[in-house]
Order: structure tokens, then C-alpha cells, then sequence
């Protein structure tokens, strides 16, 4: 197994913004957000409910949720100026200013209080920071008993030799710069075992987390 190896905790240039908000998302939010309705609890879809998506990048996720669902208010987090500047564009252009709140925080220190979320979504935040556990204690400490944990990420590859063929069989179509982007980011990823130590914390069972795709694991679990 590769070693683990950190890339940025913020992308916040003009150009890591703009290179990302421009890759092809499509498919991959559109699976992420429906996989996340279906383990939704029917009270994270209420109108008085809120649901946090941690690290929100463009908010390409949040629109997508407000297109597959009717129904459901989001506050939409990052750390990074550049990527809510232009989250903020995006969302005014697809008319969804309403259901989704922005706000520049930390997802290590999420500035809500305890029991806050009826669910707590996030995708692909977790492999850049450097010590994960933070950013999973602040999620669960914020989510309302029975809430529905949603995280999404990379897995790091076993080799250099299986993470090069994934960078050309997912991002092929991308520009030179966004490649060495995904590169960096399989190279920071977890494996399923190292998120399984994790959950331990939080008395979640090994079953919580798996691997969805052969480049993504997933938590998905009710918090007590």
C-alpha cells in the first residue's frame, strides 16, 4: 500500500476554484445525492429541518440535492473564499439562493451547536485534512440523535502503478492541471481500514464504511 501522502487543506487560488468548479462533476454528484436520499431519515426533510454538507467546494452538490429533492434547506460550508465565491454564483444562477445557506468555517471546528443537523452529508473533504478524525468528531458532535451520517471520499490505491490508471480512466477529458489535482488527491485518500479505525470513537461498527466504487469508500450510519 502507498503511503499516505498530505496535499493542501485549502484550495483557495483563483485557479484551483475555477479548474475544479470546471471539471466533469455531473455524474458523480448525481449518484452521491441519490444514494444520500435514500438513506435520508424522512425528518431531515422537513421544511423546519436542516441538513450541512461539510466542505461544499462550488456547491455543485447542494444544487444537485435541490434538484433530485423538492424538499430540504441545506447550510452549504468551506474554508476556501474562492470556492464560495463561486458557489455563490452558481447557486444564483440555478435559482437555488433560498435553500442553501454558505457560510466560510472550518470543518474541523464547526461553529454550530451540538445536535444542530437532522443529517450531515459531505463529499470528498475528508482526504484534505490532515488529521481526519477532527472533521468526523465535529460532524457527529453536530448532528441530532438518530441523524444520518453521509461521507463520501477517495481511497487511496495500493500502488502508484493502480492510482496512474485511475487518473487516466477518470480524467482523461481534464486538463493537465486538474489531473495532477486528482493525482495529488488519491495519494492524500484513506483506505476503508483506516476509516473503520476511526469510527470506533463513535462505537460505529466496521459495516458503516465500505467501498462503493473501486476509487470511493462511503459512511453512511445513524448516529445515537
Amino acid at each position: 500500500m502507498i503511503p499516505r501522502t498530505l496535499e493542501p487543506e485549502v484550495m483557495d487560488s483563483e485557479q484551483e476554484a475555477r479548474e475544479y468548479d470546471e471539471m466533469d462533476h455531473v455524474g458523480v454528484n448525481d449518484v452521491f445525492v441519490s444514494d444520500f436520499l435514500k438513506a435520508c431519515p424522512e425528518q431531515a426533510l422537513r421544511d423546519d429541518a436542516q441538513i450541512l454538507d461539510v466542505g461544499t467546494g462550488t456547491a455543485l452538490i447542494p444544487i444537485e440535492f435541490c434538484r433530485q429533492s423538492p424538499i430540504g434547506n441545506l447550510v452549504a460550508i468551506d474554508l476556501a473564499a474562492e470556492m464560495l465565491k463561486r458557489a455563490a454564483a452558481n447557486l444564483e444562477t440555478a435559482g437555488m439562493t433560498e435553500r442553501v445557506q454558505l457560510k466560510k468555517c472550518d470543518a474541523k471546528r464547526l461553529p454550530f451547536q451540538e445536535q444542530s443537523f437532522a443529517a450531515v452529508m459531505s463529499n470528498s473533504i475528508i482526504h484534505h485534512i490532515p488529521e481526519p478524525i477532527e472533521s468526523l468528531r465535529e460532524m457527529v458532535r453536530v448532528l441530532k440523535p438518530g441523524g444520518l451520517l453521509f461521507v463520501r471520499d477517495l481511497m487511496r490505491p495500493e500502488s502508484v502503478k493502480d492510482l496512474e490508471t485511475i487518473v487516466e480512466q477518470q480524467a482523461s477529458e481534464e486538463t493537465e492541471y486538474s489531473r495532477q489535482l486528482f493525482r495529488q488527491s488519491l495519494h492524500a485518500a484513506l483506505t476503508v481500514d483506516e476509516v473503520q479505525k476511526m469510527l470506533e470513537e463513535f462505537h460505529l461498527p466496521p459495516s458503516c464504511v465500505s467501498a462503493t466504487t473501486e476509487r470511493h469508500w462511503t459512511i453512511s450510519a445513524f448516529c445515537p
